[in-house]
C-alpha cells in the first residue's frame, strides 16, 4: 500500500509512504513501485523496495519439516524455537497437529533461556505413502501466539520400479484392436530388502496387456506391456496396477502415457 502527496508546488518536496503487510511477506523481500507523474521529462519513476521481515517467533532451521524413510525406519527432525523479543519471558505452552496418526512430537527448554527444542518423529509403521500436515506451536507471545510448521511425511517402499512411468508416444490407431507390432514398453520391478511375488497386473483401460517374466524369483521381475490404441486422436493417461503379496506394498501404480493417431 502507498500514500502520497498528489500535488507538489514548484520547487517543493512531496512525500510517498509505502507500507508492507508483514503477514503476507516472510524474511527477505524485494519489490518495486511505479510512480506516474505529469512531468514530461520523468513521466514514470520506478522505486525499488527491499528489506527483511523479522518474525516475532523465530524457527530454525526452517518452518518446513521433511520426514522420509523406509517402513520401520526411525526418522526424526529437530527445530529450535525462540522469540525475537529478547526482553519477554518467552514460553511454548503446547503443541498440536492435524496428522497425529503419522507423527509424534515433544518440546523441551534448550540450554539458552527462552529457547526451546522441538523433536518430531515419523510413525515407523506407516505404509508406503506421501502425506502433508501442520504442527501448531502455541506460545505466550502477545503479538503472535501461534507458529505453524509444515510437515511432509513419506514412507519409501522397498520395491522399486524402473522406470517409474511408461510413455508409449504416438501409436497408430487400430480399428480391429490388433497390430502386427504393438507398441511395447518394459519395466523392472526389484525389491531391495526381503522377498516378494507379483500376483497379477491390471490396468485402468482395456488398451494394454502385460506379461510378467521372473528374472530372480522373489527379488526381480520384468514386465512387458503391449499397447494398442482403440481410439483415434486421443491422449491416453492411464495406470498399471502391480499387485503383490507384500503386506506393506500390496499394490504399485505406474502411470501410462500415450497418444492414438
Amino acid at each position: 500500500m502507498a500514500s502520497f502527496d498528489k500535488v507538489i508546488p514548484p520547487g517543493q518536496e512531496g512525500k510517498i509512504t509505502f507500507q508492507i503487510d508483514g503477514n503476507r511477506i516472510h524474511e527477505a523481500f524485494s519489490k518495486s513501485a511505479t510512480v506516474q507523474t505529469n512531468d514530461p521529462k520523468h513521466p514514470q519513476i520506478t522505486i525499488a523496495l527491499a528489506g527483511k521481515v523479522i518474525p516475532y517467533i523465530e524457527v530454525q532451521p526452517s518452518r518446513q519439516i521433511f520426514l522420509s524413510g523406509m517402513y520401520g525406519e526411525k526418522i526424526s527432525k529437530e527445530i529450535t524455537v525462540s522469540s525475537n523479543e529478547k526482553k519477554k519471558n518467552f514460553k511454548i505452552t503446547g503443541l498440536s497437529s492435524n496428522i497425529d496418526d503419522k507423527i509424534t512430537y515433544s518440546f523441551a527448554p534448550d540450554k539458552e533461556p527462552g529457547r526451546y527444542k522441538i523433536t518430531v518423529w515419523k510413525n515407523p509403521k506407516l505404509p508406503t505413502l506421501n502425506a502433508y500436515g501442520n504442527l501448531n506451536i502455541e506460545t505466550n507471545n502477545e503479538h503472535s501466539s501461534k507458529a505453524v510448521i509444515q510437515v511432509s511425511v513419506a514412507t519409501r517402499g522397498s520395491i522399486i520400479c524402473q522406470p517409474s512411468q511408461l510413455n508409449f508416444g504416438a501409436v497408430k490407431f487400430s480399428l480391429s484392436g490388433v497390430l502386427e507390432k504393438p507398441a511395447v514398453q518394459t519395466l523392472d520391478v526389484v525389491k531391495v530388502d526381503g522377498e516378494f511375488t507379483i500376483k497379477d497386473v491390471t490396468f485402468t483401460a482395456a488398451d494394454y496387456k502385460a506379461q510378467v517374466e521372473t528374472l530372480d524369483r522373489g527379488k526381480r521381475y520384468k514386465i512387458k506391456v503391449d499397447f494398442v490404441p482403440t481410439a483415434k486422436k486421443k491422449n491416453y493417461y492411464d495406470e498399471m496396477i502391480i499387485n503383490t503379496n507384500d503386506p506393506q506394498e500390496p499394490s504399485l501404480r505406474i502411470r501410462l502415457i500415450a497418444r492414438g493417431i
